[in-house]
């Protein structure tokens, strides 16, 4: 297990010692695995499996959260890029909509914003791409 998350569980563990309220104190440990997921310290399917933890999710439940969760970010930068009018292959938009590195997502989404093309997203290595 990562030493930030072992640091994490610790504090959230201080803290319902401290009394503060269970579902505050799961909230703030749920914001901080959204942001290691992003920053490409945890993957998604660490996230996943850490919510699904805390909140007794089934199996299917867990599944389906986490295909949703990277199907919204990838949605989240195909949609910029339309609104923005940037052309993007059927290709581009293949391999963006499949993607479940949170980390590549979020770069994707920020970056987003300012290319002149979708293919600018793309791994330069053609074998990245597939």
């Amino acid at each position: 297990m990562d030493t930030e998350i072992i640091r994490r569980i610790r504090f959230l563990m201080w803290e319902l010692s401290l009394g503060v309220p269970p579902v505050k104190a799961v909230h703030f440990f749920r914001a901080h695995l959204k942001e290691l997921s992003q920053q490409g310290a945890i993957s998604l399917e660490e996230m996943t499996e850490y919510r699904a933890v805390l909140g007794k999710w089934t199996e299917e439940y867990r599944d389906g959260w986490a295909k949703g969760y990277a199907e919204g970010w990838a949605a989240a930068v195909l949609r910029v890029l339309e609104q923005r009018d940037v052309p993007f292959s059927d290709k581009t938009h293949g391999y963006i909509s499949t993607r479940t590195d949170l980390k590549a997502l979020a770069d994707w989404l920020d970056r987003a914003a300012t290319v002149s093309h979708g293919k600018e997203l793309l791994p330069t290595n053609p074998r990245d791409v597939g």
